[in-house]
């Protein structure tokens, strides 16, 4: 091999490499101060799938549909898919890409704070037409530690720990409309 072509192929090589490293979730160098990635959307949902203590509703309070349930959403973002939004929605049909603050926070409040949740909506179910619900920052809570939101459940300190996590937007019991759940939403 003469030395024009190592020098052709070498760079070509060294990117193959640094590309594959990428794809497989590790550095082409060791540096010691190099932060850990964060988690990725479907290794968040799929987290949340297997802890204890989260329950992401299989059924909608306001109609059939079971593709956009709570429980489906995080099965889809899981697989790589977007969730799916309810047909009677403001936004029918779609699939919406699960913002990773918002998945975070769900699961921190159980595993930091240590919230037994049930999950009633992410996209899926019928919302304001601008809601953050629609663009995957979303969700709300309608059982806390076993008890209903409205029904004695702590719901002012779990809206407390929903903005220590970054939720910018939260609203439950005393907000017009969430008479019997929280809802937790992170920024635009």
């Amino acid at each position: 091999m003469s030395v024009r072509t190592v020098r052709t192929i070498a760079p070509r090589l060294i990117a193959g490499v640094a590309a594959l490293a990428a794809l497989m979730g590790t550095a082409a160098t060791t540096s010691a101060t190099a932060a850990p990635a964060a988690p990725n959307r479907a290794a968040l949902a799929k987290q949340i799938l297997g802890t204890k203590g989260i329950a992401p509703a299989t059924a909608h309070v306001g109609g059939r549909h079971a593709a956009s349930t709570a429980r489906q959403n995080l099965v889809d973002t899981a697989h790589g898919k977007g969730a799916l939004t309810s047909p009677w929605g403001d936004r029918p049909h779609r699939r919406v890409a699960l913002d990773t603050r918002m998945l975070n926070g769900m699961l921190k409040l159980r595993t930091q704070y240590g919230y037994r949740i049930a999950v009633s909506e992410i996209v899926g179910g019928d919302h304001s037409s601008r809601s953050r619900h629609y663009a995957g920052i979303a969700f709300d809570i309608n059982y806390i530690n076993g008890r209903h939101v409205g029904s004695g459940a702590p719901h002012r300190n779990l809206m407390a720990a929903c903005k220590k996590l970054g939720a910018t937007e939260v609203l439950g019991p005393g907000n017009a409309g969430h008479a019997t759940h929280v809802h937790c939403g992170w920024p635009r």
